[in-house]
């Protein structure tokens, strides 16, 4: 892909890729270390433990981050739709091995952004710098919630909020009972019983990897019961 046709595409996003802020300098910097990559639905992007030499802006598709313990069980952390960075550590964190396991849930493609350009623009740059650690911020933030559902919330609760908050999304999230499952920290046999329940009361219609959500207010009592 020639560098005008890659700028191109980091253009339309705008809002994750803060162009305008940036000098010609550091946009020719900063499209010069990137690169666009195409991924099937399943494929791996980068495996726990690996190097962290680069970051990702997804331009279209979907994204799960999964941890994974010794025994092979998952924990779905994260998903990332288009226009939302993953592997961001990268940025601060100079070789660390990744701490999780980036794979693409539906045919996905993403830009690449390695390591060294980003840091040569944001040494520069305050305002790149204060866009990222807004982001870093965020990431935070969201895995202090996962940590307090975890801690505080049953499994019905966990996979209530979980639903509700896919729903918020805006639009369908082709997700599996095992991702599911992954999500909230339980069992696909536990996730199904509950999916069961739920649409037994009419709370969500289940559907070939999604769930639509029928009655939120009173999907919410379950994470207050």
């Amino acid at each position: 892909m020639r560098l005008d046709e890659l700028r191109q595409m980091a253009r339309t996003l705008g809002d994750v890729l803060p162009l305008e802020i940036l000098p010609e300098v550091d946009r020719h910097e900063l499209a010069t270390h990137m690169s666009v990559r195409k991924f099937k639905q399943g494929e791996v992007i980068y495996h726990q433990g690996d190097p962290a030499t680069c970051a990702f802006v997804v331009f279209e598709g979907l994204v799960k981050i999964l941890l994974l313990d010794e025994n092979g069980h998952e924990l779905l952390v994260s998903l990332h739709m288009r226009g939302e960075f993953f592997g961001e550590l990268a940025f601060f964190q100079e070789s660390a091995p990744r701490d999780g396991t980036a794979a693409a849930v539906i045919p996905t493609a993403v830009l690449q952004i390695a390591r060294d350009g980003a840091l040569a623009v944001l040494r520069r740059n305050e305002e790149a710098r204060r866009f990222m650690f807004e982001r870093l911020s965020r990431t935070i933030r969201h895995l202090e919630g996962k940590a307090e559902d975890l801690a505080f919330l049953d499994v019905a609760g966990r996979l209530a909020k979980y639903l509700i908050e896919c729903a918020r999304l805006g639009r369908p999230v082709p997700l599996t009972q095992d991702d599911l499952a992954a999500a909230v920290g339980s069992t696909r046999m536990t996730v199904n019983k509950l999916l069961a329940d739920f649409e037994r009361r009419d709370l969500i219609a289940v559907e070939r990897r999604n769930v639509k959500v029928l009655d939120e207010s009173r999907l919410l009592k379950e994470i207050r019961a």
